[in-house]
């Protein structure tokens, strides 16, 4: 079988890849087919196994493309934020924009309906590994606000930054339906408790309740 030209190939391998990142959010692992995606990406199976060995690398793909997401929008400016209370707003700011994504429009919530299986082991351990490197990155943005006097978590670190971990997850799915406006007065609701439990200043507290007033930021592209 000759080889396809190499545009038609990058083609090929990103009508697989958005047509199987949308199939399996809305899905879930066990509820999407290679047929399924094939099917809508307009290819045979061939095409696909021409990618991929087959549906858990392809699946593998796309929940590492759902983690870079989350980097780009929270993780990553979390982390590079060197003030520790503006590093914890990009927390909320982030997950704001990453809510207006045109990417996740259909839904991500089947990317936390894997079963638990010898077969979806990897699958799991990619996950999970991402959830520790979430918490490790706010945790250490929060032991930063607390080592500056700034804020204190009494002896809450490690549950808080899986809570929060648990939280953003929990978000993407119901907010995504919501207006910018819901959007940002919910998370607002969400900064203000946060700081309020455990700031150790008013003028934190305001920070906060300022971080999500702006106008809505501008609409990702494709």
């Amino acid at each position: 079988m000759p080889r396809r030209p190499a545009h038609e190939q990058f083609d090929a391998l990103k009508a697989i890849q958005d047509c199987a990142f949308e199939l399996f959010g809305r899905y879930g692992y066990e509820g999407v087919s290679i047929g399924d995606i094939a099917k809508a990406a307009k290819l045979s199976k061939g095409a696909l196994y021409w990618h991929f060995q087959g549906k858990q690398a392809l699946y593998l793909d796309c929940l590492r493309r759902l983690h870079a997401i989350f980097h780009a929008y929270i993780l990553d400016p979390v982390r590079l934020e060197p003030e520790p209370v503006r590093a914890l707003l990009c927390l909320f700011t982030g997950l704001q924009r990453m809510l207006q994504d045109p990417r996740i429009e259909s839904g991500v919530a089947g990317y936390w309906l894997t079963p638990s299986t010898p077969q979806t082991a990897a699958i799991i351990d990619t996950q999970r590994a991402f959830e520790s490197l979430a918490v490790k990155t706010l945790r250490d943005a929060m032991q930063r606000g607390a080592d500056s006097g700034l804020l204190d978590f009494a002896g809450d670190l490690d549950t808080l930054a899986r809570a929060i971990v648990s939280l953003i997850e929990a978000c993407v799915l119901p907010l995504r339906h919501q207006s910018p406006d819901e959007v940002r007065s919910l998370l607002g609701v969400l900064a203000r408790t946060l700081f309020r439990a455990y700031a150790l200043s008013d003028e934190l507290t305001a920070a906060a309740e300022q971080a999500l007033r702006p106008s809505s930021p501008r609409r990702p592209t494709r």
